[in-house]
């Protein structure tokens, strides 16, 4: 049996937390449905209480949220799921597909809703922390498991003054936007964080990076949790002139954001208004840059908030300020196993630090800095050049909506850079390798794309993040059918 239990959290009794916010959910249908505290209360208390009789007194079963329910059902379950003992875990649209693979895991899964399928018990069982939340996560590598986080549920009914929403400037009676998918760890903390505020919030069921901004101005969203994706589409869409409406902070989550786009916001809404949020679906710590910090340091991700932040050299000592290294947070965690299924390289030290695997450096101030995660780079003719320099530079050309780039194999240079590119309804007929001469007045000869390929959609995890995988897979296939096509034209 593997064990993966940690300390029991005895801050509250199971099921005493309610939200304070009231709630607009906004489905994929186009209806919106406000949700005020009194009855987002009694309702949790119902699925509450079905939720118990579906597991009875056995706190090991992972509860888990019909993902096919309607929107407001879904949440609703999540939630009160949430304020139970028991794990809980994220589900995919296809609930039954997620009980059978945690089952595959090691793990029993309830659903309310779902008929229970006979099966086999399984050769060796997880045994969960008692409130771990279980997380999809592996968007950068592409390797999908399931990050067992044991810190985000402290934060419903917290002291406020702890919060991380209250150190990114939340504060009741104004109007918060969560423009990120909730099934995602950033935008689940800071919905949890959000609920103990007397707030309105509003949340989308399928988030639409192209809707956001009139969703700010329609709304008069005061606060707005976002991703890099989202602010690039409405610095583009803010060319109308009508501006931000009552738009004061936002909150940068997810993905790496270029310094173009924060520098915009910078100058749009005061750096002090603006802040980037870095941590790990795991939960063993995180850091916050405030943009005037960012200001006077370019690059950094920020400070531990309540986190102690190391950079370890090859011989596991700290490193000095500015040499690069291993990146360790110290949160108050005890060292257990992080992840469910597929995991990566987890080390822990005998005092708590722990290390997923980023690297980066410190400066003289504690400010980290980090470095671009090894999925990203592309080594041509030895020039190791980055997706993400690529893909911004194709997105500053009009009508390019999306990007995203790749490496297939070379004989001659080792790799070479292909990209995929979406269109917006306004860009030029123009074939897509004609984008490439702009191209190379901006970018280094060895991170011009060989191919630009357009297609509908470029795919994305629910973080924003391009799905690397699958942007591989697509390159490979492109190139394995022009090979074929080519013999086949030599015959």
């Amino acid at each position: 049996m593997t064990s993966l239990t940690t300390p029991r959290n005895t801050s509250r009794s199971a099921g005493e937390w309610m939200p304070a916010a009231s709630l607009v959910l906004h489905s994929r249908d186009g209806s919106t449905q406000f949700l005020e505290p009194e009855g987002i209360r009694a309702r949790l208390s119902q699925i509450r209480g079905e939720l118990r009789q579906e597991v009875a007194s056995d706190e090991s079963i992972c509860l888990l949220p019909n993902g096919q329910a309607p929107f407001t059902r879904f949440l609703l379950e999540l939630l009160a799921a949430l304020g139970l003992p028991n794990p809980v875990a994220v589900p995919d649209d296809d609930t039954s597909a997620s009980i059978a693979q945690l089952a595959r895991l090691g793990l029993t899964a309830r659903a309310l809703g779902q008929e229970r399928q006979p099966r086999d018990e399984p050769a060796r069982r997880e045994v969960l922390p008692r409130h771990a939340l279980l997380l999809r996560t592996g968007g950068t590598s592409g390797r999908v498991r399931y990050a067992v986080n044991t810190s985000m549920r402290r934060t419903l009914g917290r002291d406020r003054r702890l919060s991380l929403a209250s150190a990114l400037g939340l504060k009741d009676e104004i109007r918060v936007s969560l423009a990120g998918s909730i099934r995602h760890a950033a935008h689940l903390s800071m919905l949890l964080d959000a609920l103990n505020y007397r707030t309105q919030v509003h949340l989308f069921e399928k988030p639409d990076p192209a809707q956001v901004l009139d969703h700010v101005r329609r709304d008069s969203v005061q606060w707005l949790v976002t991703t890099p994706l989202h602010l690039r589409i409405m610095q583009r869409q803010l060319q109308d002139g009508e501006g931000t409406s009552d738009l004061k902070t936002v909150v940068h989550m997810s993905a790496a954001c270029s310094m173009p786009i924060k520098r915009f916001w910078h100058s749009t809404l005061g750096p002090e208004n603006v802040y980037e949020v870095f941590g790990a679906s795991e939960g063993i710590g995180t850091t916050v840059a405030r943009g005037d910090e960012w200001e006077e340091r370019p690059g950094t991700v920020g400070r531990g908030f309540y986190t102690s932040v190391t950079v370890m050299d090859s011989s596991g000592r700290p490193a000095a300020p500015g040499v690069l290294g291993d990146v360790y947070f110290k949160s108050g965690m005890s060292a257990r196993p992080l992840h469910v299924g597929q995991r990566d390289l987890v080390t822990w030290t005998s005092d708590g630090q722990v290390s997923i695997g980023d690297r980066g450096r410190l400066d003289t101030d504690g400010y980290l800095y980090l470095e671009p995660r090894p999925q990203l780079r592309i080594t041509v003719g030895g020039t190791t050049v980055l997706a993400t320099d690529i893909e911004e530079a194709l997105l500053d050309i009009p009508g390019i909506q999306d990007a995203a780039a790749a490496a297939v194999s070379n004989h001659v240079t080792g790799q070479r850079v292909v990209c995929f590119v979406v269109r917006d309804s306004h860009g030029s007929d123009a074939e897509p390798n004609e984008l490439i001469p702009a191209l190379r007045r901006v970018l280094p000869p060895a991170a011009v794309p060989r191919r630009i390929i357009e297609v509908e959609a470029v795919p994305r995890w629910l973080s924003g993040k391009v799905n690397r995988t699958l942007i591989s897979e697509m390159a490979q296939k492109h190139f394995a059918r022009e090979k074929n096509s080519d013999r086949a034209s030599d015959s």
